[in-house]
């Protein structure tokens, strides 16, 4: 197995796309420790599925994440890091203020803290991911905050990309859009492929940069959603109905 002897954190672990990371790199043969905020019985649940570690950890709390990070960090080596944790909040754009704080120490300041932390921690050749979305690239109506965390977080991966390379240690950005199969059928007809996603789609491509094979790639993105952005959503309708 290409994951054999390698550790790796997956933040976000206990939900979603995280779980899917999680137990996706478990069937690879990884080593993963997982963290959660909510959650108590998903992340008894991972355990119990074959992740090694799952901790609680809370983004919003500065102190108290700086400890939990840097006690996990010496516990090392990891091989790759998956910063995964956000949180969104719908709201309108003149009430954004309100929950900017809380989404940008989640989504933004969360993953470069986290790399901060672990990068003394990571041999040569390691990887780490972040997991973005695809609206970091295009505006908002109802989660500015969001959108803004998720587009500051795609260019923060460049600058990591410059700072750790000559360390040996890749940085790159994985962009789904909506990854839910229970997502209402209106979203999957925007998609050329017809579907929504799964968090198996995110995991594999995860993976897919965690190993050697992707060992001259660094401070890219790679956009997984069915080609939803790459669909003119006002012609495709059109186009389906012949």
């Amino acid at each position: 197995m290409m994951f054999a002897d390698k550790r790796v954190l997956v933040t976000g672990a206990s939900k979603d796309i995280g779980r899917g990371i999680a137990l996706d790199l478990v069937k690879r043969g990884a080593t993963v420790v997982g963290t959660y905020n909510t959650g108590v019985a998903d992340a008894e649940e991972l355990l119990a599925l074959g992740v090694a570690e799952m901790v609680h950890l809370d983004l919003r709390d500065r102190g108290g994440s700086a400890a939990t990070l840097s006690r996990l960090a010496a516990t090392g080596p990891f091989h790759g890091l998956v910063n995964n944790a956000a949180v969104i909040e719908f709201t309108s754009w003149e009430s954004s203020l309100d929950s900017w704080d809380t989404v940008m120490d989640v989504n933004l300041r969360g993953p470069l803290a986290t790399t901060i932390a672990f990068a003394p921690a990571m041999p040569p050749g390691s990887s780490v991911v972040n997991i973005s979305s695809t609206a970091g690239a295009v505006g908002s109506f109802d989660s500015l905050a969001y959108a803004a965390s998720k587009a500051a977080l795609t260019n923060l991966t460049k600058s990591l990309a410059n700072v750790l390379g000559p360390a040996g240690i890749r940085v790159n950005t994985v962009s789904p859009c909506i990854i839910d199969a229970d997502a209402p059928a209106a979203s999957a007809a925007l998609t050329p492929l017809g579907r929504n996603g799964f968090p198996e789609d995110i995991a594999s491509v995860v993976a897919f940069l965690l190993t050697d094979d992707a060992r001259f790639v660094t401070g890219t993105e790679i956009t997984v959603d069915g080609g939803y952005t790459a669909a003119d959503a006002l012609a495709k309708p059109a186009y389906d109905a012949g």
